[in-house]
C-alpha cells in the first residue's frame, strides 16, 4: 500500500473525482438530462487533472488512471445515453472508438493528439443531445470516425481560453443556454486542424 501512495499524484485524485462522476451519470442514465450533466462534471475533472498533470507531474500510473476514468465518463456513459435514446447502431462504433482512441493515446505518448479527444466527442453528444437536435447518431457516427482518424489535433495551452471554457462548463450544469457557447467552442475545436490553428 505504502508504494502504491508514493505512485499516487494531485492529478490522479482528479482522475478518481472523474470516474465517479460518470459513475453516478451511469447510474441516473434513464434521466438523460440529469446524466448529461455528469458528463460536464467530469469534463471539468478531467481538466483539472490535466491541470494538475502539468504543474505537479504525472506518472505512468497516472495516465492510466486517467484513460481508464475517461473510458467510464466520455465512452461508456455517452454511448448508454444514446443507448437509451434508441441508437444501437451509432452507440456501439462509439464506444469501440473511445476504447481504441484512448488506448492509442497512451500508446503513442505524442505531443498533440490523434484522432478528436474523446472528452470533446462525449460533449458533443451530450450538447446535441440536450439540445434536442435531429440525427445525433448521424452526428455521433461522424465523432466516432474522426476519434479514430489520423487527424492532429493540438493541446490548448492558451490560460484563458481554459478557464473560459471551464467556467461555461460550470454555467451549463445550471443552465441550458450554455450548451450552445460549449457547442459552438467545441465546433471550433473540431474543425481546427483544416486551419492548423495552434492556442
Amino acid at each position: 500500500m505504502r508504494r502504491l501512495r508514493s505512485k499516487l499524484k494531485v492529478a490522479d485524485l482528479f482522475s478518481f473525482l472523474n470516474a465517479l462522476s460518470g459513475t453516478i451519470g451511469i447510474y441516473y442514465v434513464n434521466d438523460v438530462n440529469l446524466s448529461i450533466k455528469f458528463i460536464l462534471i467530469s469534463a471539468l475533472m478531467d481538466g483539472l487533472d490535466g491541470f494538475f498533470a502539468r504543474k505537479r507531474g504525472c506518472s505512468d500510473l497516472g495516465r492510466e488512471l486517467d484513460s481508464l476514468a475517461d473510458m467510464v465518463s466520455f465512452g461508456v456513459l455517452p454511448s448508454l445515453i444514446l443507448l437509451k435514446l434508441g441508437y444501437l447502431y451509432s452507440a456501439i462504433p462509439f464506444l469501440l472508438a473511445s476504447m481504441y482512441r484512448l488506448a492509442r493515446f497512451n500508446v503513442l505518448k505524442s505531443e498533440d493528439f490523434v484522432g478528436l479527444p474523446t472528452t470533446v466527442s462525449a460533449l458533443i453528444v451530450s450538447c446535441t443531445v440536450a439540445l434536442n437536435f435531429p440525427r445525433i447518431d448521424v452526428f455521433a457516427l461522424i465523432l466516432s470516425l474522426l476519434m479514430v482518424s489520423g487527424l492532429r489535433y493540438f493541446r490548448v495551452k492558451n490560460r484563458t481560453l481554459t478557464v473560459i471554457f471551464g467556467l461555461t462548463l460550470i454555467l451549463a450544469v445550471f443552465s441550458k443556454v450554455f450548451y450552445i457557447v460549449v457547442l459552438l467552442m467545441l465546433t471550433a475545436y473540431v474543425i481546427s486542424p483544416a486551419f492548423n490553428v495552434r492556442l
